[in-house]
């Protein structure tokens, strides 16, 4: 178990970054996109934004982007079953349908529940990854309550790269990865290809209704690519692709250790053309498909669901301040043996969204300011309007003060909406509102931040005692979030701290009454606390993350925890570099989701192969 006084230690030591912050320089600023729709400073956002840059996810050695995420302050993780078992993101005490996650600037959602099945995207096609906490339904629509979440795949430069890694683990794990990336003139492109394997373990505990003694194994194929031209004047055009394949076993009650077995597809293509028709107007046109389909072995059920974006989007400088205009179409569809064939069909396949969203940026001095709004039209769930009011203050060169509230939305699914098991016409959308209190220091390799917040919900979906999902009176967050990452010579430090508390109502599965408690799944306290020595080719690490009680939405009890990764690396020249990672040192026995074991103890080493 997590104790209080553990957790306590690691939000202390989150703070050590602010003791030598002020010798530090200050460093240009990071560049985000996700926080306003356009390039500009992290430290200008106005949001609380983290990002892991590709070098951070090859030196982590994390087997998914769910383990990668886990470490960062406000987010938790779920797994049901493996390292390809359906993956909750729980991003300030919201759920996992309450977060939007892109992949290149369209929406990866599977319209039946509203998930985006991170599980299932390969790291090794992944270049960055942006991560935007707080309600953002006035830039990104339904469904942004909690935050956004946006993959950007690898894009290419410079002169041709070819690259190769390789590594082996426990269990039967093996993984490899080849590509080329670069650019020629003025057309830039990056191919790349993955293939991983393991043979698991047993995902479930005896004590669960669902156990099965077996191995519950995956593998999985993926492909990304991307290409761009540019034509002068400002003009570019291009497109970028990811497919993931892969199969995946898991344990329940109404499958046998053979039948228990599925097939998936992951697809995201996105594809743009921007350019300046003058100086102070920038524009882009945006097209693209995500797509989640599933084959399962055991039952009829192979749902293939699409989701197609086209946004059009203008930023103007004007003689005070800037203007961000667009406009979108989000239209989704559901088809396949289960969903619009079979006994049981979906009482509707298809749904479409009209949007239109403005922004207006203005800096006077040490202040800046940000207003968003926007209106969502969605068919069968009416309109929505959302807004964002963001006011910071520059006390030093260095220090940020910013204040923020804002109000997001949900529209319910097409399982709440046309499920034809229990589904409910009459359901309204989800509504918040909220705001966050800050202080930000940054400067060169010194970070440390403070955020305070609060949101509440309104017209919360929850499940009854039928499995009919209703409109409930609300749920609600407040919190307090520190990070802080700092260099001593050698030594970075780095830690995120989370105290909150996410409350709401919900169902008893039992007796079907209304409770009121902590809700399912989010602990009132979290933290990561991490180490790096890199002295010069020899790099070693270690990171903890722990997590306090829970209760699952079942009312079961599941423990805090805490789990130590070491990492290490050695450059043997510019060109190959090795390392290993060796994950739940303790081989600790725990639980993200009530009777679902986690990964226990394993190793994983290999190597990076890239030409300078």
């Amino acid at each position: 178990m997590c104790s209080s006084r553990q957790f306590l230690a690691a939000s202390l030591l989150t703070l050590a970054p602010v003791l030598a912050a002020y010798a530090q320089p200050q460093s240009l600023d990071q560049v985000v996109v996700t926080a306003t729709r356009s390039e500009r400073p992290v430290s200008e956002s106005l949001a609380d934004v983290t990002t892991i840059e590709a070098d951070e996810i090859a030196r982590a050695g994390a087997a998914s982007v769910p383990e990668l995420l886990r470490a960062l302050g406000g987010v938790e993780i779920s797994h049901n079953g493996g390292s390809a078992g359906l993956a909750g993101v729980f991003v300030r005490g919201t759920k996992t349908s309450q977060t939007v996650i892109l992949v290149d600037g369209v929406r990866l959602e599977n319209p039946t529940s509203a998930t985006a099945n991170l599980e299932t995207l390969p790291l090794a096609a992944i270049d960055r990854i942006e991560i935007v906490r707080g309600p953002m339904s006035s830039l990104y629509g339904s469904g942004a309550m909690g935050g956004v979440i946006q993959i950007f795949t690898r894009q290419g430069s410079g002169a041709p790269r070819p690259f190769v890694s390789a590594a082996a683990g426990s269990r039967g794990t093996a993984q490899l990865q080849a590509g080329v990336s670069g650019a020629s003139g003025a057309t830039r492109y990056s191919l790349a290809a993955s293939v991983d394997r393991t043979g698991g373990w047993d995902v479930t505990f005896p004590y669960s209704g669902s156990y099965q003694q077996d191995r519950d194994g995956n593998g999985r194929r993926s492909l990304t690519g991307s290409l761009s031209h540019s034509f002068g004047h400002g003009w570019e055009a291009g497109a970028s692709l990811l497919v993931s394949d892969g199969h995946a076993r898991y344990d329940d009650a109404w499958s046998t250790p053979d039948s228990a077995r599925f097939e998936y597809r992951t697809s995201a293509l996105s594809t743009f053309l921007r350019g300046r028709p003058s100086e102070r107007w920038q524009t882009e046109l945006r097209l693209g498909q995500t797509r989640i389909d599933y084959d399962y072995d055991a039952f009829s059920y192979s749902p293939r669901t699409a989701s197609t974006t086209l946004t059009w989007q203008n930023s103007i400088a004007l003689p005070v301040g800037s203007l961000l205009l667009g406009a979108e179409q989000l239209r989704q569809t559901i088809e396949g043996e289960g969903l619009t064939t079979g006994p049981y069909a979906y009482l509707r396949d298809s749904r479409r969204t009209d949007s239109v969203f403005a922004g207006y940026e203005l800096g006077i001095d040490r202040h800046l300011l940000r207003l968003q709004l926007r209106r969502d039209r969605i068919e069968t769930a009416g309109s929505e309007t959302s807004g964002t009011v963001a006011w910071g203050y520059r006390l030093t060169p260095q220090w940020l003060a910013r204040a923020s509230w804002a109000s997001a939305f949900r529209a319910p699914t097409f399982d709440d909406l046309y499920n034809p098991f229990g589904s409910n016409p009459d359901l309204r959308p989800e509504r918040s509102r909220g705001g966050e209190l800050a202080l930000e220091y940054r400067a060169g390799p010194t970070l440390f931040k403070a955020t305070a917040f609060s949101s509440r919900i309104d017209d919360a979906i929850e499940l009854d005692a039928t499995w009919t999902p209703r409109n409930i009176d609300s749920a609600r967050v407040d919190g307090l979030t520190l990070e802080g990452r700092h260099r001593i010579g050698a030594w970075t430090l780095r830690g995120a701290a989370t105290l909150q508390n996410p409350r709401g109502e919900r169902f008893d599965p039992v007796g079907g009454d209304l409770v009121s408690g902590q809700l399912a799944r989010r602990a009132k306290r979290h933290a990561s606390l991490g180490i790096d020595w890199q002295p010069g080719a020899l790099r070693l690490g270690a990171e903890l993350v722990a997590q306090g009680r829970r209760r699952d939405s079942n009312d079961e009890a599941m423990a805090g925890y805490g789990l130590l990764a070491l990492t290490a690396g050695y450059r043997l020249s510019q060109e190959l570099d090795l390392f290993a990672r060796l994950d739940n040192v303790g081989d600790r026995a725990y639980e993200t989701a009530w009777g679902y074991a986690s990964q226990p103890r394993t190793l994983l080493v290999g190597f990076n192969w890239r030409p300078r």
